[in-house]
C-alpha cells in the first residue's frame, strides 16, 4: 500500500518537471550503471567529493569524502563495490551491489540489491532499487524514475531525473541533470513527501583509450524542511563538487 501511494502521489508532480531532460542522475552515485553487451565490462574509480550529499542532505555536515570503486557488468548481470571514507566522525561506508536490467535504444531498466556497512559505527542495511530511463526524448534528452526501500528504515525513496547533453567540441561535452527527490519513510526522522531538487552539471575529459577525469558540481535546494525533525537539519540548501579518475576495460 504503501509503494502505491508514493507512486500515484509522486505523478502529481511529473508535469512539474517536465521542462527537463533526464539520465543517471546524479553523478556522485556510489555505482555507475554500466550499459548491459555480451562482454565483460569492468568500470573503475577513485574520487574526491567536497560533501557527501544523499536523499538532498548534507550527511557529514560539511565533512568530504575520499571513495573508490569497482563496477562490472555482463549481459543481463551487473554488480560492484564501493567504499568510502572521510576524516569527519572517522567515517567509513562500504557498499555491495548486484542486479539485473535490459537495455535497449529507447529504454532501460534494473533491479538492484545493495548491502551497506558501517565498520566504525557496527551497523548496517540492506536496499532494494528499481529503475527504469527512457532514452527517447528530444535533444538525445532521457528521464527515469528510481525507487529504492530501506529494510532497516522500512521506507521508500524516490527520485525522478532528467539529464540532456551538450556537445561545445568534438572532445569535450557537458551533461545537465536535474533531480526531483520524495521521501516516504526512508530518512526515518526526516519529513514525508517532496523532499529536495537538484541541478547539476558534468564532462568527462579522456585521458588515455580506456581512462578519463570526470568532474561534476550540483546545487541542492531542500523542500518542506522541518527542522523539528533531526534529518532534516542536514537538509539544507547545499552547493558541493567532485572530481574523480576512471576507467573502462
Amino acid at each position: 500500500m504503501r509503494l502505491f501511494r508514493v507512486f500515484s502521489q509522486t505523478s502529481l508532480y511529473i508535469g512539474m518537471i517536465s521542462f527537463l531532460y533526464a539520465h543517471e542522475f546524479e553523478a556522485s552515485k556510489a555505482f555507475e550503471k554500466l550499459h548491459l553487451h555480451d562482454k565483460l565490462e569492468f568500470h573503475t574509480h577513485f574520487g574526491w567529493e567536497s560533501k557527501y550529499v544523499l536523499e538532498g542532505r548534507d550527511s557529514l555536515d560539511g565533512g568530504s569524502l575520499w571513495s573508490s570503486g569497482v563496477e562490472t557488468g555482463y549481459e543481463h548481470l551487473f554488480g560492484g563495490v564501493w567504499y568510502g571514507r572521510s576524516s569527519k566522525n572517522d567515517f567509513r561506508e562500504l557498499k555491495f551491489n548486484a542486479g539485473v536490467g535490459q537495455e535497449n535504444e529507447a529504454y532501460a531498466y534494473h533491479f538492484a540489491f545493495t548491502h551497506i556497512s558501517f565498520p566504525v559505527d557496527d551497523d548496517s542495511d540492506d536496499e532494494w532499487e528499481a529503475g527504469f530511463t527512457y532514452h527517447g526524448l528530444p535533444f538525445g534528452g532521457e528521464s527515469g524514475l528510481t525507487l529504492v526501500y530501506s529494510e532497516d528504515a522500512d521506507g521508500v525513496f524516490i527520485e525522478w531525473g532528467n539529464a540532456i547533453a551538450h556537445r561545445l567540441t568534438e572532445e569535450f561535452e557537458l551533461e545537465y541533470t536535474g533531480v526531483l527527490g520524495w521521501n516516504e519513510g526512508f530518512v526515518s526522522d526526516g519529513h514525508d513527501g517532496l523532499n529536495h531538487f537538484s541541478l547539476g552539471v558534468s564532462t568527462e575529459r579522456e585521458i588515455t583509450s580506456f581512462s578519463a577525469l570526470s568532474l561534476h558540481a550540483v546545487q541542492t535546494w531542500p523542500i518542506n524542511r522541518d527542522l523539528n525533525k533531526a534529518d532534516d537539519l542536514l537538509l539544507r540548501e547545499t552547493f558541493h563538487f567532485g572530481i574523480s579518475l576512471e576507467a573502462k576495460f
